[in-house]
């Protein structure tokens, strides 16, 4: 184990998954009619995490919301149920360097999804991303990601959502995000402690537009282990969270989506993140560990 899969919340969650057990074989003894009744109580969706606690909520936002989609990355490998581990070359990346999402820097252990960086030849790098492209979207609601920010050496930590039929549906470019968008939850860009909150909308090509807010963010790459980034998304605002503080509201409709987004984290080789890809240390220093994402709605 890592250095930094050492710092979890295993215990708490192995006796709270202990309890749960104890509480399910009690119930069968009963009789039929109270388990039943208890079944019914305690159901959840699918795709929500066992282990993630009963009373979760978010930071920010998510009144009157439900847990739909939680992944708390106890298991020893990643969920396929849920995520896809992206296999994509991405060029050109930082210093010019030859840029890859790689499935094979991405791990599951001690509680954590493990998001890292390896070297793949002399100019030639690997990032990592997960995603839930095709397996699962949303439409309004609120979604937190609890992560541990890597220094910035040439490649950035990055949460966020895309458009399940892309930024130019149907091909048609209609100059706002309503019909979908690229929604930077953060990207930590700088070795400062700072980091971008962005949307993109109408593609990438030469009708692509931003609106961009850098937010100060203490404790961003030392102190804290974990910090969460939050975003609580209705029909008219869109609200970001950065350890339950809010940074950044958008309330103009051209720029809020109407439409399915899928999460996404990742582990960027990037030409704007600060420093040099060739100075990062290619252990678990630059590794983007993430403790939980959570979806209400």
């Amino acid at each position: 184990m890592t250095d930094g899969s050492m710092r979890r919340r295993s215990l708490l969650r192995t006796a709270g998954i202990c309890i749960g057990a104890a509480v399910a074989s009690s119930v069968t003894d009963t009789g039929s009619a109270r388990a039943e009744t208890v079944r019914s109580v305690f159901h959840r969706p699918t795709l929500v995490d066992p282990a993630t606690p009963r009373n979760a909520r978010p930071s920010i936002g998510g009144t009157g919301r439900s847990l739909v989609f939680s992944d708390e990355f106890t298991g020893r490998s990643l969920d396929t149920s849920k995520w896809n581990a992206v296999e994509q070359h991405r060029s050109p990346g930082n210093h010019g360097v030859d840029y890859w999402y790689k499935s094979a820097n991405v791990h599951v252990g001690g509680g954590a999804l493990e998001l890292g960086i390896s070297q793949l030849g002399t100019d030639a790098y690997g990032g990592s991303r997960v995603d839930s492209q095709g397996k699962f979207d949303f439409t309004f609601g609120t979604i937190e990601y609890a992560i541990h920010v890597p220094p910035t050496i040439g490649h950035l930590a990055a949460a966020w959502l895309q458009a399940a039929n892309g930024l130019t549906p149907g091909g048609v470019v209609d100059g706002t995000a309503r019909d979908g968008e690229e929604i930077d939850i953060v990207e930590t860009f700088s070795t400062d402690d700072k980091f971008g909150v962005t949307v993109h909308w109408d593609g990438y090509g030469a009708d692509h537009r931003q609106s961009n807010t850098v937010v100060t963010a203490p404790g961003l790459h030392d102190g804290t282990w974990y910090h969460t980034f939050t975003l609580d998304w209705t029909p008219t605002t869109m609200t970001f969270g950065y350890d339950g503080d809010v940074v950044r509201t958008i309330t103009d409709p051209a720029l809020i989506s109407q439409v399915k987004e899928f999460p996404i984290a990742s582990n960027e080789i990037i030409s704007y993140a600060q420093g040099d890809i060739h100075d990062a240390p290619l252990d678990w220093h630059s590794t983007m560990y993430v403790d939980y994402i959570r979806i209400w709605q």
